[in-house]
Order: structure tokens, then sequence, then C-alpha cells
């Protein structure tokens, strides 16, 4: 569960998700199925939802950086007080005694309820590196997650286990991957397991999903607040869509990104459009539903390498605007601006940076370069 919006406990859970023998070392040898990141439960979500593949019981995760704390031991207790068996795994930096006592306390009253509870530490290396992840620009954590088992030392480390659970006992839980593609709902989760086999730096798709059964559009955050991306492998019209939508609180942005669409459409998909508040691409679905999906990840691909940018971290960082302006106003060289596309400054208009990856080799190509850069960081 995050804390005031911190993305630590959801990069420890796609970790985990990518990397669930580290979990299962520190079980003791448990097998865990196909994993779930934030799986709505009501009003609240689980942070990771799994299988134990011997037994088919189902395995709830509760994540936290910190130690543990009355917040996440509410969390806990309500989890145990919703589910009749099961494992229940709660992970944080430390314990506090009377947060597990009360646990066991809890679970002794209820011995009708198949419970297994594990409290598994974090190792303080591993915690720094989930802190040096959330640094990063969010599209390539995925690529390092395997960072955070990189220090020599185990992750994860199991401090205490209480179970009453009969040996003897076999749940009902089974993973299913048949999906039924005359159902919306089958065919939106379908879908979103293909875009987490080619996006899958796209963080968000790694987030279970409350399919409406009456929409024919997927709907997935997209980095700021007020916009999501949308996609519908076919609509009511009979047509395939992807677009990001914006709130009305993104609407300079939105008005920001228009001005630049032919530049766009150059980059992402030349039949890209902007109306109502909506950046995207609309196309005929192939017969094959396989087709049409490679389709929509082809240009979802394209629109995170050039819109991610805009997305996750703005146009140009506030503290480096002056910057800017003085390098284009005052006359300086713009090496500098192109350093800082070398150092992969985040926050840089991927406009820019097109423009300043060739050095000019003449007087008459730097004017021009230069111009071009005022037009699009003045013009804003």
């Amino acid at each position: 569960m995050s804390f005031k919006g911190s993305e630590k406990e959801f990069i420890l859970s796609l970790f985990l998700l990518q990397n669930p023998e580290v979990l299962e070392n520190a079980l003791g040898g448990i097998k865990l199925g196909k994993m779930e990141a934030e799986v709505p439960a009501g009003r609240k979500k689980i942070d990771l939802l799994s299988v134990e593949m011997n037994h088919r019981l189902p395995v709830y995760i509760e994540t936290q950086i910190k130690q543990s704390d009355p917040i996440h031991l509410n969390t806990i207790l309500g989890l145990l007080e919703s589910v009749r068996e099961g494992i229940v795994i709660w992970i944080a930096r430390s314990f506090q005694r009377q947060h597990l006592e009360q646990v066991v306390m809890y679970l002794k009253k209820k011995k009708q309820k198949y419970i297994s509870f594990h409290a598994i530490e974090i190792h303080p290396d591993a915690i720094t590196e989930v802190e040096r992840l959330n640094q990063l620009y969010k599209l390539d954590i995925w690529y390092q997650l395997k960072r955070i088992e990189e220090h020599g030392h185990p992750p994860l480390k199991q401090i205490y286990m209480y179970s009453q659970i009969p040996p003897t006992h076999s749940g009902r839980s089974i993973e299913t991957k048949n999906f039924d593609l005359t159902r919306i709902e089958d065919v939106k989760q379908y879908m979103l397991e293909h875009l987490r086999r080619r996006v899958p730096f796209y963080l968000n798709v790694w987030k279970a999903k409350k399919h409406n059964r009456y929409s024919n559009q997927l709907s997935i955050g997209a980095g700021k607040a007020g916009i999501d991306l949308k996609l519908s492998a076919c609509n009511q019209q009979g047509l395939s869509s992807i677009y990001l939508h914006f709130d009305w609180n993104q609407r300079k942005l939105y008005d920001s990104l228009r001005k630049d669409i032919c530049w766009f459409q150059e980059k992402v998909h030349p039949e890209l459009t902007s109306h109502n508040r909506k950046v995207g691409v609309i196309f005929k679905p192939d017969a094959e539903l396989d087709v049409t999906i490679l389709k929509l990840t082809e240009i979802l691909e394209r629109m995170l390498t050039h819109f991610g940018p805009l997305l996750y971290e703005g146009y140009v960082m506030k503290e480096h605007a002056n910057s800017y302006i003085e390098q284009i106003t005052g006359g300086i060289d713009i090496n500098r601006i192109r350093n800082w596309v070398k150092e992969q400054v985040p926050g840089i208009h991927p406009k820019i940076a097109s423009l300043v990856v060739e050095e000019p080799d003449t007087e008459q190509a730097y004017n021009s370069q230069l111009e071009q850069l005022s037009e699009c960081v003045l013009g804003r």
C-alpha cells in the first residue's frame, strides 16, 4: 500500500512480480503462481495477489518500505477478517513486536479460518535500491528492477510465521488462462496481457483492472493525474482506437501538444489527431484480434517514446527553464542543451532533444537550429 502517493511500495511489488522466486525462497520454497498488482478488493486494493500452487490457496501480499505501523496493521487485520483461507504475507523494513502479536491474537480467536501468516523483512540494501529506482524516469524502472537483488544479500528474509492450515488441506484457487473473446471484459483483459508482454516498462499495465462489461475501452493511467490512455480493439463504431485523454485540469498540456501535432504525426503515426482533449489514432481493425492488438501496441510504444517525457516529467523542468531561454535569447552556444540531452536530464521536450542531436557544421545551419529551438521554447 502506497503512502501519500509514494511509488516505492509499488516498485517493490513490481520487483516481486518480475522475480517471484525471491519471495518463494524467503518463504521456504513455496511455489507461487501468476501475480497481479494492486488488485481491487471492495474499496481497497491488495498490493499483490497470487496463488500457492501446491495447495491451491490464494496468497495476499501487503508491502511497505518502512517499519510496520498501525495503518498497515489495520490493513492486515482487515484482510484477515475478509478471507476464510489463504496465505497472508506482510513485507516491511522491520516489525514492531506488538503488531505481530496482534495478528496472531486475532487468528487464534478465529480457529475456523485456515490462514497462514508470514512476516518478511526487507534487507536495508534492497530498500536503498528501491529508493534509487524511485528517482529514475518512470519508463526506465522496469529494466532496472534486478538491481534490488544485486547487493550480495537476499532481499527478503522471513522472520516470523504462524499457520493454522491443516497439512492435508487443499484449497480451490486455480490459475485460469482461458478467455472468452465474445465477452467485452475478456477481450480487454486479453489485450492487457499482451501489453504486459510488449510494453512491460509502462508500469501501469501491471495494475489489475476492474472491467466494465458494457465499455469497449481499456483505460490505463498515463503518468500525470488527469491523463489516461484509452484503448479499444473494436469500439461501438467498429473501429480500433488508442488515444490519450486529458481532463480539464490538463488542458494546458493538451494545448501544447496540439501545437506540435504535425511533429508528433511524423514521429508517432501519420494519422495521429487531436480533438476534444484527445490525442491518438483511429483505424479499421484487422479480422484477426491478435493483429489488431499488435498494431495498438506498436503505436503505444511510439507514443510512450515521444509522449513519455511530457507525461512523466513535464516539458522543461522549472529549474532549467531560465537556462534554456538564456541559451536561446542570449545567443550563447547550444552545446549546453546538447549535453543535457546526452545526460538524459529529465523533462526535456522530445522535440527540443531532436533539434539538438546533430551538431551544425556551418554558421547558417547553426542559426537555423537556434531559430527552430527558439520557436519551440519561446513559442509556448
